[in-house]
C-alpha cells in the first residue's frame, strides 16, 4: 500500500506516449509493417474478436483509461481527434504484429467502431458491477463541470505496451 500514483501505467510495460495527437492524420487500414517479415495474418471481420489478437487487445487495455476520459468529454474535437489516432495506432501496431485488416471487410471507420464497441462493452459489464464509468457517469452527474474542464484540457495520450 501507500503512496497513490497519478498515472497507473507501470513505465516498463507502455512507451511514452506518442508526441501529438496532431500528426494522426491518415485514415487507411494500411500501415507499414515495421520490421516485421513474412505473411501478412488477414483480420476478418466475420466472428471478429479483439481475443484473438493478444498484441492488439493489450494495446486497448492499456489505453483504456485515456479512451474512457475522452469518452466522457462527449464527442468533442479533442475525443474524435483522440479516437483517430488510437485508431491510426492500432492499424500500424497491427501491422508490426504481422496482422492485416482485409480491406475488402474493413474501412478506418470500421476499425473506429470496432475500438469504440470493445470500450463499450467494458462500460457495460462495469455498470453490471455497479460501477459507472466514461459517458453514463457525466449523464449519471457523477462528474463535476470543474472535472470536465480539467479533462478538456488534459491533452490525449496513447500507450504502446512493450511485447
Amino acid at each position: 500500500g501507500g503512496k497513490s500514483q497519478g498515472n497507473r501505467h507501470d513505465p516498463q510495460h507502455s512507451m511514452p506516449p506518442l508526441p501529438s495527437l496532431e500528426v494522426c492524420k491518415k485514415k487507411s487500414v494500411h500501415a507499414k509493417s515495421g520490421g516485421h517479415t513474412g505473411p501478412k495474418k488477414l483480420i476478418l471481420r466475420k466472428k471478429f474478436s479483439w481475443k484473438n489478437y493478444p498484441e492488439l487487445e493489450e494495446f486497448l487495455i492499456a489505453n483504456r483509461e485515456e479512451y474512457l476520459r475522452h469518452s466522457t468529454l462527449n464527442y468533442t474535437m479533442q475525443q474524435k481527434k483522440y479516437n483517430n489516432c488510437l485508431t491510426e495506432r492500432m492499424i500500424q501496431l497491427a501491422a508490426q504484429n504481422g496482422y492485416e485488416f482485409d480491406e475488402s471487410e474493413f474501412s478506418f471507420v470500421t476499425v473506429r467502431d470496432r475500438i469504440r464497441c470493445y470500450f463499450k462493452s467494458y462500460v457495460q459489464s462495469m455498470k453490471k458491477r455497479g460501477v459507472v464509468i466514461g459517458y453514463a457517469a457525466r449523464k449519471a452527474g457523477l462528474v463535476t463541470e470543474e472535472e470536465l474542464e480539467q479533462s478538456a484540457h488534459t491533452s490525449g495520450k496513447i500507450y504502446v505496451p512493450r511485447g
